[in-house]
């Protein structure tokens, strides 16, 4: 991103960042790194995805993207992918004001997961961006540590069973 639009973009969501119950999302783990840090990605994304789209109604549509995952594990009881939109849209909502808009990118963004459907361009653009970031920190950040776990499973295993063979 340029220097232009990070400053554009740190402009747009200065006031969700200095927010105290937004900042401790950044104790939330989510797909290997922080639901902070994963906010971000999504933001940032869309926002990009937004300039290059030429879409007008960017800034509300960024700064729901921070928002989409607003809540703490302990907030949502069960089935967290279809509850948790929800609750992110109840905390967005008791911490800043959001338009129909805003609030319909929140409550859809794990379609077709949820019954909620994107309704409009905003919506769909955030729905994919995240589905897109998530896949790509999952891969990078997650698998990678299953992968190494699974590695030296197996590998205690082989020793296992090798010094099983040698007696």
């Amino acid at each position: 991103m340029t220097l232009r639009k990070e400053i554009e973009f740190n402009t747009i969501v200065n006031d969700i960042l200095k927010n105290q119950e937004f900042i401790a999302l950044k104790y939330e783990i989510h797909h290997g790194i922080s639901r902070l840090d994963h906010s971000l990605n999504v933001a940032k994304c869309t926002y990009q995805t937004c300039k290059k789209l030429k879409i007008k109604n960017y800034q509300e549509i960024t700064r729901a993207a921070l928002l989409h995952d607003f809540f703490k594990s302990d907030e949502v009881k069960e089935n967290i992918f279809v509850n948790h939109p929800l609750k992110a849209l109840e905390n967005a909502e008791n911490n800043f004001l959001l338009d129909a808009k805003q609030q319909n990118i929140i409550a859809s963004h794990m379609f077709p997961v949820t019954k909620v459907m994107p309704s409009n361009i905003g919506s769909w653009t955030v729905t994919v961006v995240d589905k897109i970031v998530a896949t790509y920190e999952c891969l990078k950040f997650k698998m990678p540590i299953k992968m190494g776990a699974l590695f030296i499973f197996l590998l205690n295993i082989f020793f296992v069973f090798t010094s099983l063979l040698s007696k």
